[in-house]
């Protein structure tokens, strides 16, 4: 059967707890709360991987602000749609000069591409949590969707809303095949309704048009890694665009070569630590994140991390040994819990189309 991951606060101390929580969002956003809440810190979020998505029931007690700055959008290598169905309390979001109020039992879309507030209040949701490439596959890409909603009343949100509650009810019981049969259903569903709705981007020259072509460039840095021909001449050949449009692109971010040389070392190190990968050599490991030279890559690994591949998979291994030789108790089960937020971020982080 599919097997969740689960946490609710309510089995920690309320310090570790928050930690957790916040770990496991910190793939998407930001987050804020006050320093001086009203209420005690309680949440509860589980979520069932369906094929190339992520389904996701979160709620949290009091104010929170879940943020997507520049910033977060640069550096998480994350290029995913969120589909928010509230169940109850309150959901604003902010973007630009716009501000949406999201009412009880509708479907509003989030493009993580796009700069973006949310501000809750005790708000129960359904979320899924779909990459990017998966919707352009079905709809061919370029669509307005970032806000894109539909009220309780209207008979789409109704069946998408009633398809969320569904999944959650039954996610728990299917094996992995029906885990991703059920995915690749909602994907084509979600996409259809998408399609009746959103615009496209018509005009090229448009600014708005910037967050989708850098999210097409990140997406494809993501699947090319290995291709050591990877760099500004091969994305301007791929999407199009002149020299200067690409230096605006990556200007946040660092230029293209440095993005590109930081996400082959934050894959190294995922490796690295991937039980998966525990048999793979180093060099073997460098060449297949597009290092030519082993030396090479050693270098950079340790300025980016400031240990090298070598002590950095020994850390790994040590961390296993005292989780799996320590005495049963509250610190095994500490350990375990913050493993819960670890999780749920890798889960988002690894989700493909």
């Amino acid at each position: 059967m599919s097997t969740p991951i689960r946490f609710d606060s309510a089995d920690f101390p309320e310090n570790d707890a928050e930690e957790i929580w916040r770990e496991g969002l910190d793939a998407i956003f930001e987050i804020q709360r006050p320093k001086d809440p009203s209420v005690p810190f309680r949440a509860k979020m589980e979520s069932w991987p369906l094929g190339s998505m992520l389904l996701m029931s979160h709620v949290v007690r009091g104010d929170v602000e879940f943020q997507r700055t520049r910033r977060r959008i640069a550096t998480s290598g994350v290029d995913h749609y969120l589909v928010h169905c509230l169940l109850d309390g309150t959901l604003m979001s902010t973007f630009g000069r716009d501000i949406q109020q999201v009412s009880l039992g509708s479907v509003v879309v989030r493009d993580l591409v796009v700069e973006n507030v949310g501000f809750t209040r005790d708000a129960p949701m359904l979320t899924l949590t779909i990459p990017r490439q998966a919707i352009d596959r079905r709809t061919g890409g370029a669509l307005r969707m970032h806000g894109l909603s539909w009220e309780a009343a209207d008979p789409i949100g109704v069946l998408i809303a009633s398809h969320m509650r569904s999944l959650v009810s039954v996610a728990s019981s299917m094996d992995d095949e029906q885990a991703l049969v059920a995915g690749e259903a909602t994907l084509d569903f979600v996409a259809a309704c998408v399609l009746r709705r959103a615009e496209r981007w018509s005009q090229s020259g448009d600014p708005r048009l910037t967050p989708v072509i850098r999210a097409q460039a990140l997406s494809f840095i993501e699947g090319n890694l290995a291709d050591m021909s990877l760099g500004p001449a091969r994305l301007r050949e791929i999407l199009k665009v002149s020299r200067t449009a690409l230096y605006e692109l990556f200007e946040p971010m660092g230029g293209v070569a440095e993005y590109v040389r930081a996400r082959r070392l934050d894959e190294a190190m995922r490796r690295l630590e991937s039980p998966l990968h525990s048999r793979d050599l180093i060099g073997a490991i460098a060449c297949a994140v597009g290092f030519m030279s082993e030396s090479t890559f050693n270098r950079a690994f340790k300025e980016r991390f400031g240990c090298t591949p070598t002590e950095a998979r020994r850390r790994r291994a040590a961390a296993v040994l005292v989780g799996a030789t320590s005495p049963v108790g509250d610190s095994i089960r500490s350990r375990d819990a913050r493993g819960v937020g670890v999780r749920t971020a890798a889960t988002i982080r690894s989700l493909g189309g």
